[in-house]
């Protein structure tokens, strides 16, 4: 940054300027380099003028252009601040400068600027509004970080590009521009290093590795190879290769600053993106295929990334017809091995923007990287669950998974808490490098209370505190040697736990039903407390206990998804409490005939128990009954008008203790 300073103090201190004349023609020569596309070339040019005259809005604005389209956002910053500085300076200037201060997590100046540039161009209003919402969110995720380390490896980077690893065998295939160290690397006209190739490391321990050497020829061939993704036996690889066209007319999407892969004018090819598969046998792989599906004469397909079953590939494109940039969509595996035409994973996951880098988790979640759905700047990691084409709701993996830059290529190790991600997170100077993360034990305190649900009038339960429970704490399951607490007289307990670690609290007390309660605290400062609250019920015979959650729709009986999760704990309490035996009743709202309501109730009960029975508790523990609209908490009796929660309060499913 001080170079750039400098650089500018020389400019309004210079004695000597170059003739007009040859002051115009290297403006031309660097006008027509940025119009080209040609934006290294053209920056060097720029800051050749820089040195020979004084600063324009023109010199200032480009330069800062060019350092925007080579993604370097913290001179970009530098340099459309002193563009702003300018009289009648664009309002655009004022959108980019608050991007680049974004992406260098400058959130306070970055949210100040878009409100601005809200006000100025109201075309772009709700674009603006919703980055300056965007720095809010980025700020209270630094402010509260997850309980993650994230440590770039020092053994499997360079200072060349490395990133998007995958598990493979007993180690880790990735992409890097590293080059083969044999002075015959070709170097890609872009970026001035060696073509992508695919690289093997062996696993030597938990977090080390041994060689890193580049995969066979039959994969890396003379230009980029990259992003990888194995067939669960390891017998199949899908990985991205370019494809030189002929620029012979630059396309259209190509001419544009938010395309996905930018070309100059004067390049003499495009490399488009296709995926290729091959099979590894004998001892070497072989049998390279391209995916029916490539259009690299048209457009890009790319980054593939198989299920879990190897039966359907997600890969990218920006093949016309989708909802962005680019794209993610996938093609299922036919019986026949051929695959089916590809189809767009949908506007739950693709937005107007990029979606980039899909991986499928061995559990089926699927996470990917997007600069389209709310982040913290750059490309975010995000995760949805689902297949092909229906997605529950994208959840955005939050600091530190994800940070100011670009952050993709997320994998897990088999303990679902530790493993790798890719990032530029390092700054202007810095490349793609490979992160591990892990799981920190952050500490801090665990606050509780001990309650016993006591019934209304109304039937329905109130909570009062209940002091002297005996409180036996494990962590991650050592039951060797318990921790032991009591609550006090106003039921309240503390102690000192850590993040990323499960304790099992197991609460009792004479004249009540034991219980059992599983907690991981989200620790993510010295300072928090965690707050929970542990419910008991007594172990008084036939006395109804009603259970929360548990209702049901009009003339249903089928289980709502909230009731599952009140069920598992009936089932909790039975295994607890191994010597019991229960009832568990359903009751109707007034509305239908009794015999009807009867029938509907005893349907609702022998739902439930049959939910329980199948989470293996003895079925001589649990009687199902229903008793229709005979036990009404409230007024809604036929004949009297009542509303839908007062109906619902009555359709309620009860256990009772019976032995």
């Amino acid at each position: 940054m001080k170079i750039f300073y400098l650089l500018l103090l020389l400019c309004l201190t210079h004695c000597l300027s170059p003739s007009l004349t040859q002051a115009q023609a290297n403006q031309t020569k660097a006008d027509k380099h940025f119009n080209n596309f040609d934006y290294a070339l053209a920056l060097e040019e720029y800051q050749k003028l820089l040195e020979k005259e004084q600063p324009t809005l023109h010199l200032t604005e480009r330069i800062a252009h060019c350092y925007r389209l080579i993604n370097q956002p913290g001179a970009a910053e530098f340099w459309y601040r002193q563009a702003l500085g300018f009289p009648g300076s664009a309002p655009i200037n004022l959108f980019y400068y608050a991007n680049a201060c974004r992406q260098n997590g400058e959130y306070t100046i970055a949210k100040k600027n878009y409100l601005r540039f809200a006000e100025l161009d109201q075309s772009r209003r709700e674009e603006a509004l919703q980055l300056a919402k965007a720095c809010d969110l980025a700020m209270s995720w630094i402010d509260r970080p997850l309980g993650i380390d994230v440590i770039a490896d020092s053994t499997l980077n360079t200072t060349f590009a490395d990133f998007s690893p995958v598990f493979y065998r007993e180690g880790l295939v990735f992409s890097s521009d590293r080059g083969r160290n044999n002075g015959s690397d070709q170097k890609y006209g872009w970026t001035g290093t060696p073509y992508l190739q695919l690289y093997y490391a062996e696993r030597k321990g938990p977090a080390s590795w041994g060689d890193i050497k580049p995969m066979e020829k039959a994969i890396n061939t003379q230009f980029h190879n990259a992003i990888a993704t194995f067939s669960p036996d390891f017998n199949e690889v899908f990985f991205t290769r370019t494809k030189r066209v002929k620029n012979r007319v630059l396309p259209e999407e190509l001419r544009t600053e938010s395309n996905w892969q930018r070309y100059s004018k004067s390049d003499e090819f495009i490399n488009r993106l296709e995926i290729y598969s091959a099979t590894f046998s004998k001892g070497k792989w072989q049998d390279v295929k391209a995916f029916p599906f490539n259009q690299g004469e048209n457009y890009s397909v790319g980054h593939p990334a198989l299920s879990p079953d190897g039966q359907v590939l997600y890969f990218v494109s920006d093949m016309p017809g989708g909802h962005g940039q680019t794209d993610i969509y996938f093609s299922e595996r036919q019986k026949d091995g051929s695959w089916s035409t590809p189809v767009n994973a949908g506007p739950t996951i693709n937005t107007s923007g990029k979606e980039v880098f899909p991986v499928v988790h061995p559990d089926g979640t699927l996470y990917f990287s997007s600069d389209g759905h709310i982040g913290m700047g750059g490309l975010d990691l995000f995760s949805a669950e689902g297949s092909r084409a229906t997605w529950g709701p994208v959840e955005n993996l939050y600091y530190p998974f994800n940070s100011p830059r670009d952050d993709f290529g997320l994998i897990y190790e088999k303990d679902g808490k530790s493993g790798y991600l890719s990032s530029n997170r390092e700054g202007d100077a810095g490349s793609d490098n490979i992160y591990r993360f892990k799981p920190t034990e952050i500490p801090c305190k665990l606050a509780g209370v001990t309650y016993a649900r006591v019934p209304n009038r109304n039937g329905r339960a109130r909570q009062v505190p209940v002091g002297g429970v005996k409180l036996e704490v494990t962590v991650n399951g050592n039951t060797s040697s318990p921790m032991e607490f009591e609550s006090d007289e106003n039921g309240r307990f503390l102690f000192a736990v850590n993040a990323n670690q499960t304790y099992t609290i197991r609460g009792s007390k004479k004249g009540y039903l034991t219980r059992t309660f599983h907690v991981m605290p989200d620790c993510r400062k010295v300072t928090d407390t965690v707050q929970i609250e542990m419910v008991l019920d007594r172990d008084t015979p036939n006395r109804p206990i009603v259970l929360e959650n548990i209702y049901y729709d009009l003339d249903k009986h089928n289980l709502r998804p909230e009731a599952i999760a009140e069920l598992d704990k009936v089932v909790g309490m039975l295994r607890d409490n191994p010597t019991i035996r229960i009832e568990l009743s359903s009751h109707t709202d007034s509305r239908e005939s009794n015999k009807y309501n009867l029938m509907l109730s005893q349907l609702r009960a022998n739902t439930a128990v049959k939910y329980i029975i199948s989470q293996g508790i003895d079925p001589k523990r649990v009687v199902d009954k229903g008793y229709g609209e005979t036990k009404l908490l409230n007024r809604c009796k036929d004949g009297v008008s009542c509303s839908e929660e007062e109906h619902q309060l009555n359709r309620r499913t009860e256990f009772k203790i019976i032995k």
